[in-house]
Formats: C-alpha cells, structure tokens, sequence
C-alpha cells in the first residue's frame, strides 16, 4: 500500500533503515494512513500499518493501529503510546504516509 500508486504521498517511503524515519510529521492530518517498519524480519517490506487520529489532549500527534493481539487496534500497549512523534517505538519505526 505504501508503495503503490494509489492514493497521494504525504510522507513518500524513506527506506527501512533504523535513521530512515520521515522529519515532516507535521504534515499529517487525521484520516492519512501511516506505514511502519516494525519487523526485521521482514527485510525491505513495511509490516505495519495505522490511521492518524490528530492530536491528543497532551499535544502528540496519535495513531490507531491494529496489533497481533486478539483485542484489536489500540492507541497504548506493552510497547507503548501510539505517538507519531517523540522517540516512542512509532515515532522511530515511521517510514511513510499517504493521504486516500
């Protein structure tokens, strides 16, 4: 999906490297579709994907994402807040986001 042509890039793919993280978050907007790259097993391909919900009452760019676990999406678990900026587990795996 992140690499596809559909719909329009906000966030174009920036590799799958650990410093490959896009820096223009603030473009985002609540409804953009946001890639991840979770999983080095996974070698090149992003795993993960989540919707930008907007800001919460602290001021973070948040995301709701689907997990593993059989409860469904979340926007906090065991790996922490779904926050798209900061140094959390989703503000450093982010790798692109696009706009349908």
């Amino acid at each position: 999906m992140a690499r596809s042509g559909e719909g329009a890039d906000v966030l174009p793919p920036t590799g799958d490297g650990r410093d490959a993280r896009p820096s223009a978050i603030d473009l985002l907007q609540p409804g953009d579709l946001v890639f991840f790259k979770l999983d080095a097993r996974t070698k090149e391909r992003l795993d993960h994907v989540g919707i930008v919900l907007g800001y919460d009452t602290e001021g973070h760019l948040i995301a709701v994402s689907s997990r593993e676990e059989v409860d469904g999406p979340t926007i906090g678990d065991v790996g922490g807040v779904s926050r798209l900026d900061g140094n959390g587990s989703y503000a450093k795996t982010l790798r692109s986001a696009k706009r349908l």
